[in-house]
């Protein structure tokens, strides 16, 4: 559950008496004004406006509430409404390992004597319980799902089966790793047609200690919706940090033959072969791109910073063949736009199929936010019109 201090750190507005003229919002910014001050007693008339005026209540804020009424002697009748309220949302994004901390909370400790204390932790067990099953089921019915799409290397050259629209997973083993990855089919996808392929290289590899097999939420990636406006297949290797593509050429090296891979089971045109990625996997491309451009037709890059710590990147490379396209926005706070700007511009007259984009605003994950998959969508048709055969 989000943390009290993360209502503190929104900034304040000039302290006034609440008013239903007011909205949401506002009600909401004055009362974290008035707990930045431990005012706590001053901020239960703003949680009071906001929640009696607005549908708009999360379990979040009601959380908050909860915590400033709770530090409110006057306002413990308040307090105890608020953390029942908190345990009759449909949906609530706690884990069991969220409980045990709430049950530490310190800004509810003057609750902690009550009836509905025992209750609330109870109920709140309830919602974990729930969560975390049907995340198990989640998982089991990803993994069934994506083993049963694979499909068999072809048993002749260029003769290639009908696949299942979706994902698959397959296993490539590299020494005594077995590095798994996807594929996804867009539905357009016909064994009759070649058709081009998007290669992905996921980003936090850096703090990822397991491949995230298991994970479903990997099938919302923009990088799936953008393929289909492309009509490509997808190559989506997993890494971690152990076996990634930041500092492991056998990581590296890997992904090709997972390229090789895919082109023996579904009908990939070899012209129309990308390989890209964000964060992390940005700078993997370009590696690709400076040191071993061989066999793509383009990269593209989002939110990445060209240095590798695989040794110095032969921007010279990007002087002729496969163009590399990258996006970064102005307000990065993980590669901050400067550097990788500053670089741009050193080896610009050496890398002119470099070609450098920004945008004001979105932060280093702006690939996920409102209009992310359009970014990349709209980059991705740039570089595949600008490499069409």
């Amino acid at each position: 559950m989000r943390q009290v201090s993360i209502l503190l750190g929104i900034s304040g507005w000039l302290w006034a008496a609440p008013s239903l003229a007011q909205t949401y919002d506002q009600h909401l910014q004055q009362a974290s004004a008035k707990l930045s001050q431990q005012d706590y007693c001053g901020a239960v008339p703003h949680f009071q406006a906001a929640f009696a005026d607005s549908a708009k209540a999360g379990p979040f804020d009601v959380f908050a509430g909860t915590v400033a009424a709770a530090n409110c002697p006057a306002q413990r009748t308040q307090a105890l409404r608020w953390l029942l309220r908190i345990t009759r949302f449909a949906e609530l994004p706690v884990s069991s390992q969220d409980v045990r901390n709430i049950a530490q909370e310190a800004g509810l400790r003057p609750l902690h004597d009550t009836p509905q204390w025992a209750y609330f932790l109870e109920q709140l067990q309830v919602h974990a319980t729930r969560r975390e099953a049907a995340a198990r089921l989640a998982a089991e019915q990803w993994l069934t799902t994506t083993q049963r799409n694979a499909l068999p290397a072809a048993t002749r050259r260029k003769r290639y089966g009908a696949a299942t629209p979706g994902f698959a997973r397959y296993v490539l083993s590299v020494d005594t790793v077995r590095a798994p990855y996807l594929v996804y089919v867009p539905k357009s996808y016909n064994p009759a047609t070649p058709a081009p392929l998007l290669v992905y290289l996921h980003g936090g590899v850096a703090s990822a200690t397991q491949f995230q097999v298991q994970e479903p939420r990997v099938a919302q990636e923009p990088i799936f919706q953008a393929a289909e406006q492309q009509r490509a297949i997808v190559l989506y290797p997993y890494g971690r940090k152990s076996f990634g593509w930041l500092e492991h050429e056998a990581a590296l090296a890997a992904v090709r033959r997972m390229v090789a891979d895919v082109q023996a089971r579904y009908h990939v045109d070899a012209r129309r072969v990308y390989l890209g990625g964000m964060s992390n996997g940005g700078t993997a491309a370009f590696w690709y791109a400076c040191q071993q451009p061989q066999g793509f037709a383009g990269f593209y890059a989002l939110s990445a910073m060209p240095v590798s710590s695989l040794g110095p990147l032969r921007f010279q490379t990007l002087g002729q063949g496969a163009p590399l396209y990258s996006l970064h926005a102005e307000d990065d706070e993980v590669y901050p736009y400067q550097k990788v700007a500053a670089i741009h511009q050193q080896y610009r007259a050496q890398a002119p199929n470099w070609h450098f984009a920004s945008r004001p605003a979105g932060g280093h994950g702006f690939l996920y936010g409102p209009d992310g998959t359009q970014a990349l969508e709209e980059l991705l048709k740039k570089m595949m019109s600008a490499t069409a055969p």
